[in-house]
C-alpha cells in the first residue's frame, strides 16, 4: 500500500528534529513493514500585504523593517511574482531515513490568520503533491494528522483526485478553545465529515471533540512508541547506584504543561525528611524557562531539582533509565508519549487527568490525579517513593509494547485504511 503522510507541522527538519516526530514515528513503522511512504511537509513565508508594503517602502527609500529590507527592490518583485505564479520554485525534494520528503513553502495571501492562512497552506500542498505524484505514483491513501491544515488539504486532494483519506487529531487547541473562528471551524467540520476515518489520540480527546463537530464519530487511536527507542535492548537495572529517588519530567517549558503545579508538590513532598533523597529532573526548553528556573531558586531548591534542557533521543533514553518515576503534570495533553517511553522501561508514571493519560494509565503502571492539585501530586510522589515494590517494571513493560508498539500499531492501521 501507498500511503502519503501530511503533518500539521514541519517533518523532523535539520534545526529541530522533534517538529514532526509523532508522524516520522509512524512513517518509519510503515516503511519498514513494507509500505509505500510519502510525506509532505508545509511551511508558509512572506504575504501580499508584507510585499506590497516592501515595494513601496523601496520606491520611496524607507525600510520596511522585515526581512525584505535586505532584498533590492527587483529581488522583491521576483519574489512576489513567484509566490503568486511559481509556486514549484518553492518546492525542495529530500530524504529523511529511507522516507521521501517534498517540502513546499507557502504564501499568507491575507495578513496571518488561523483562518486565511489555510487558503496558502493548501495552495502549496497541492503544488507540492502534484510534483510527488508525477515522481512516485498517486497514493493509495493519505493520512492527515490534525484536521489544521492537514486534513483540509486532503479534503481538496480527495476532491480533485478521488484519493481517500483518514484523519487523526492530536491537537491541543480544541481543548483549550483556540479555534474560535466560525469560518475555521466549519472548514475543520467539513474536512471530518468528508474524510473516510475520523482518529484521535485518546478516549477523552474523542468525546470533546465529538461534542464540537456534531455528526462525526472519533474513534480511539493512540500514539505509537518511538522505533528507536522500541528497539534498544532492555535492560531492568540500569538505574544509578545512587540512594535518590529520581522523577523525571519531560515536556516543553510551556504554561500548558504547568511546571508550577509539579515544582510546588516536589517542594511540598521535601518537606519532609523522609523524603530528603528524591530529586526531580526537568527536560525540556521553551518559553517557561526563566519563570521555572525563578521558581525553583526561590524555593531553594537548586541541588535537588536540574533543568537538563532539550536531550537527544539517546539522552532522553539514558535519562530514563536513570529515573524512578515519569510525571506528567500537565493541564492539557491529547495523549502524554513520554509517558508511554517511560513506561516501554518500566517505570511507573503519574499524570493529570488532563485529556490524554486518562485512556492508559491505570493502578498496574502508575497514578492518575486531578489538574491543578498541588497535595494530590505530592501524596502520589510520596506514595510511589514508599510502595516502589508495588511496581512490575517487566509487566509495565510488555503493557505498553502490547498497546503501543510497532506491531499494534500495524495491526490498528491495517483496520482503518480504506482497502
Amino acid at each position: 500500500m501507498h500511503v502519503f503522510i501530511i503533518p500539521p507541522e514541519e517533518f523532523v527538519p535539520q534545526r529541530n528534529h522533534f517538529l514532526g516526530i509523532f508522524q516520522y514515528h509512524q512513517a518509519c513503522i510503515l516503511q519498514n513493514a513494507g509500505y509505500k511512504v510519502g510525506v509532505l511537509s508545509v511551511t508558509q513565508a512572506y504575504s501580499i500585504p508584507m510585499l506590497a508594503k516592501s515595494i513601496l517602502f523601496k520606491l520611496i527609500g524607507k525600510r520596511t523593517g522585515n526581512s525584505t529590507d535586505n532584498m533590492s527592490l527587483k529581488q522583491v518583485l521576483s519574489l512576489s511574482y513567484n509566490k503568486l505564479f511559481n509556486q514549484d520554485k518553492f518546492i525542495q525534494e529530500e530524504r529523511v531515513g529511507e522516507i521521501n520528503v517534498f517540502r513546499v513553502e507557502g504564501f499568507y495571501y491575507a495578513a496571518p490568520s488561523d483562518y486565511t492562512n489555510s487558503y496558502g497552506w493548501v495552495k502549496a500542498g497541492l503544488a507540492a503533491f502534484k510534483k510527488y505524484v508525477a515522481k512516485y505514483g498517486m497514493p493509495d491513501v493519505v493520512h492527515a494528522h490534525n484536521a489544521m491544515y492537514s486534513g483540509i488539504l486532503a479534503q481538496a486532494i480527495k476532491s480533485i483526485y478521488k484519493v481517500p483519506y483518514v484523519i487523526t487529531e492530536h491537537s491541543t487547541w480544541h481543548a483549550r478553545g483556540l479555534i474560535n473562528d466560525r469560518r475555521l471551524h466549519n472548514l475543520l467540520h467539513r474536512a471530518y465529515l468528508r474524510s473516510d476515518g475520523v482518529y484521535a489520540v485518546s478516549k477523552p480527546f474523542c468525546e470533546l471533540l465529538a461534542t464540537k463537530f456534531g455528526g462525526v464519530t472519533f474513534n480511539y487511536f493512540p500514539n505509537v512508541l518511538d522505533p528507536f527507542l522500541e528497539a534498544y535492548e532492555y535492560t531492568p537495572a540500569t538505574k544509578s547506584t545512587t540512594n535518590d529517588f529520581v522523577f523525571l519530567n519531560i515536556a516543553e517549558l510551556h504554561p500548558k504543561k504547568n511546571h508550577k503545579l509539579l515544582i510546588e508538590a516536589f517542594a511540598a513532598l521535601k518537606k519532609q525528611s523522609k523524603y530528603a533523597h528524591a530529586k526531580l529532573w526537568l527536560a525540556g526548553s521553551g518559553s517557561e524557562y526563566d519563570t521555572i528556573k525563578a521558581q525553583i531558586d526561590n524555593l531553594q531548591l537548586q541541588k535537588d531539582v536540574i533543568m537538563h534542557g532539550l536531550l537527544s533521543r539517546q539522552r532522553i533514553l539514558e535519562a530514563i533509565q536513570q529515573s524512578d518515576s515519569i510525571v506528567l503534570s500537565s493541564d492539557y495533553e491529547t495523549f502524554g508519549v513520554v509517558l508511554i517511553e517511560g513506561m516501554l522501561f518500566g517505570k511507573p508514571v503519574i499524570a493529570t487527568k488532563c485529556g490524554g493519560p486518562e485512556s492508559f494509565v491505570n493502578d498496574t503502571c502508575g497514578i492518575l490525579i486531578e489538574t491543578g492539585n498541588v497535595e494530590q501530586l505530592a501524596d502520589a510522589m510520596a506514595w510511589q517513593m514508599d510502595n516502589q515494590d508495588v511496581y512490575s517494571a517487566t509487566s509495565i513493560r510488555n503493557y505498553a509494547l502490547d498497546q503501543f508498539g510497532a506491531a499494534s500499531f500495524l495491526r490498528k492501521i491495517n483496520e482503518i485504511y480504506p482497502n
